[in-house]
Formats: C-alpha cells, sequence, structure tokens
C-alpha cells in the first residue's frame, strides 16, 4: 500500500513475547517477498512505553529520512501517533499497528495510521469466559470454539 520506496522499521514491546517474534517474522518474511522497495532496516524494542516509543520513532527518523513506514506489533500505537503527527514528513510514513482503541481510530482518521490490524479482543474475552462457563458447568450447551478473526480497519472503515 506504500508505493514509495525507502527503508521501513518496525517496533514491539521486546523479544520475549512468542507472538511479537510470531509478527515481527511474518512481516518481515512477506515485505522481502512483496515489497523489496522497502526493506526491512531495524527492529526496535520500546518495551510499550510511550515514552520510550517516541524517543525510539524521534530517532528512526533522524537516521532514516526517508522512512516509509513502520509497523508497531506491540503497544504504544498513541505515543507513536502523535510523534508522528508532529513531524513535517509524517502523512507520507505509512504506520500500520495492532487494536482498535479512541486513539488508534482517531490517528485512522486523521490520517496519521494507515491500517490497524484489531483481533477482536471483546470476543476473544467473551468466548474464554463462555467456554470457562460451559466447563464449570454453568452453560450445559456446548460453546463452538472457530477461530476468531482479524479485522483490518483504514480510514475508510472505522
Amino acid at each position: 500500500m506504500q508505493a514509495r520506496s525507502g527503508p521501513v522499521i518496525a517496533f514491539c514491546h521486546s523479544g520475549v513475547y512468542a507472538v511479537h517474534r510470531d509478527r515481527i517474522r511474518g512481516f518481515s518474511e512477506e515485505m522481502a517477498r512483496r515489497a523489496p522497495h522497502l526493506p526491512l532496516a531495524r527492529v526496535l524494542f520500546h518495551g510499550d512505553d510511550g515514552d520510550e516509543a517516541r524517543v525510539l520513532l524521534r530517532e528512526a527518523l533522524r537516521i532514516w529520512p526517508d522512512l516509509a513506514g513502520f509497523y508497531n506489533a506491540g503497544g504504544a500505537n498513541g505515543a507513536l501517533a502523535e510523534e508522528l503527527a508532529r513531524h513535517p514528513a509524517g502523512h507520507e510514513i505509512f504506520f500500520v499497528g495492532h487494536e482498535l482503541t479512541d486513539r488508534s481510530g482517531r490517528a485512522l482518521r486523521e490520517g496519521i495510521m494507515d491500517v490497524v490490524l484489531d483481533q477482536m479482543p471483546e470476543a476473544q474475552a467473551r468466548r474464554a469466559v463462555d467456554l470457562m462457563l460451559h466447563r464449570l458447568g454453568f452453560l450445559k450447551e456446548p460453546v463452538g470454539n472457530p477461530p476468531i478473526r482479524f479485522v483490518t480497519l483504514t480510514a475508510a472503515n472505522v
């Protein structure tokens, strides 16, 4: 979705969480395969700390003035969006993150974020509660457990 060439970076909490490692691995493999004009320059770890995320993004924008985009596999989308909005070329830098919140929804509508991958945590929590209630005997009917699909959001469908 980013036509302009240039380096991209990825952010995540740390290397501790398997899901973050999987997200980064999938991102880097797909970028190499589908968008060779957007090489992954670095993975940065912010610990889901907004202040640290801001500092890392500010430094990345200094190191790579031609930064084409970034992917945030962890938290701190709001802080990253605020920092990106302050940058003169902020609207030209493609930003993908996870989970629809008030802040990420606002960033989508304002054109700061481009894509939010929402894993529907409310549906996951509801499913978990229903499965527990069934297991404990409070729900007699079996609870279906098909995969809960994530939703891809942009400014057009938020």
